[in-house]
């Protein structure tokens, strides 16, 4: 029995140290785990923190990038608003000149149609009279000499008078003439800086849409500032605007029925001057360059459908004298365009006249009405000979 105990025993014991080895081997690696884990718990902190430094640094880096956005585009405004004002300036006093140049065309243009009646009566005069073939034979048929001498001298008085009267019609019209060409370097050179206006007016426009692009979701102090550019650039395109039409109480020439519609004429002008392209795609007149479109005629005794004389919106005159051209009230602020003078070509001819009224025209169909004292200067009789003609035309 002893050596099966022994067996049996050793066994035990076996089992018992096998026991005591495992649970000194779960401690060690109890003992492991937790000085893993004290060694480890300094690190979870410290990559927080990195976490933490890096969003503040993106965030101070967008910041940044929104000041520099910003500080670029208020710096690119006052430039452009300065620029702007510049522009203006040399605009206005170009306006200044044009007005001062198109006052004396229109004198000057008065004097030369004056001049052409005062001629054209003259020669129906001569025409019908017989007049120089009197004077002829009034120096032929001198009784004597002193008789001759005194024929002589009258006829040479008034062919040096109808000499000097025609010498002075070719005075008018080239000074006329040398005006023209003096109003449309202005003009020219004007619209170059109507341009570079439109041109600063579109920058601002892009600095402000370019901005907003970059500095979506900015913060309240970043819109507020967007807001402040946004309002200089509306600034910029308001400046100068008018936005109520002004009719005169006594005008009777506004609401005039529509004359009966006639095939439009075309311009015989082999040349005339080439419409400006509208870079913006609208309707109605243009502050730059000329433009091409169909003029009618009305007022004065040939017209039926108009008061002669009648009262314009502007107030003044429409009678069968007056330089006035109305607008159409289907254009955008057609108002803006009262008391501008319009240079109007015709089969190689210019006219000058002053926007003084308004009306249906069509719906906006005919660009200008032309009043008695225009066409006529275009060399037709009444507002049925002038009918419904294309034109150039542009504002001065």
């Amino acid at each position: 029995m002893e050596p099966n105990a022994r067996s049996i025993a050793k066994p035990m014991a076996r089992t018992v140290s096998q026991k005591r080895r495992l649970q000194g081997g779960g401690a060690l690696c109890w003992l492991l785990s937790v000085a893993l884990a004290c060694t480890m718990a300094p690190l979870f902190p410290k990559a927080a923190q990195a976490d933490e430094v890096t969003d503040a640094a993106a965030e101070q880096q967008a910041v940044d990038h929104a000041q520099t956005t910003l500080g670029g585009a208020e710096s690119r405004m006052q430039d452009l608003a300065a620029e702007y004002v510049s522009l203006e300036q040399d605009a206005a006093a170009l306006q200044q000149r044009i007005d001062e140049t198109a006052a004396q065309a229109m004198e000057t243009q008065q004097a030369v149609i004056e001049g052409r009646v005062a001629l054209g009566k003259t020669a129906k005069f001569e025409y019908r009279s017989g007049s120089a073939q009197s004077l002829v034979t009034l120096v032929l048929e001198a009784a004597d000499f002193d008789e001759l001498v005194r024929n002589l001298y009258y006829l040479s008085t008034v062919t040096q008078h109808q000499a000097q009267v025609i010498e002075e019609q070719k005075a008018r019209s080239q000074r006329f003439d040398a005006i023209v060409e003096d109003l449309n370097a202005q003009k020219d050179e004007q619209d170059k800086k109507l341009s570079e206006i439109a041109a600063k007016k579109a920058e601002a426009d892009q600095v402000v849409a370019e901005a907003t692009t970059k500095l979506q979701g900015a913060q309240d102090d970043y819109t507020a500032r967007l807001a402040a550019l946004k309002q200089k650039a509306d600034e910029m395109a308001a400046r100068g605007a008018v936005t109520e039409p002004v009719v005169d109480e006594g005008a009777n020439t506004v609401d005039r029925p529509a004359a009966p519609e006639t095939p439009v004429q075309p311009n015989p002008d082999p040349t005339p001057p080439a419409p400006t392209p509208d870079p913006g795609g609208g309707s109605g007149g243009s502050d730059a360059g000329w433009s091409t479109g169909t003029a009618s005629a009305y007022g004065g005794s040939t017209d039926p459908y108009t008061p002669n004389p009648g009262t314009t919106a502007t107030g003044e005159v429409c009678d069968d004298n007056s330089m006035g051209v109305a607008v159409p009230m289907a254009w955008p602020h057609y108002w803006q365009y009262y008391g501008r003078t319009v240079e109007i070509s015709y089969n190689g001819m210019t006219v000058f006249a002053t926007v003084n009224d308004c009306g249906g025209m069509g719906g906006g169909s005919r660009v200008l009405d032309l009043q008695p004292g225009v066409w006529k200067a275009f060399g037709f009789s009444s507002c049925n000979d002038w009918g419904l003609r294309t034109v150039s035309y542009r504002f001065l």
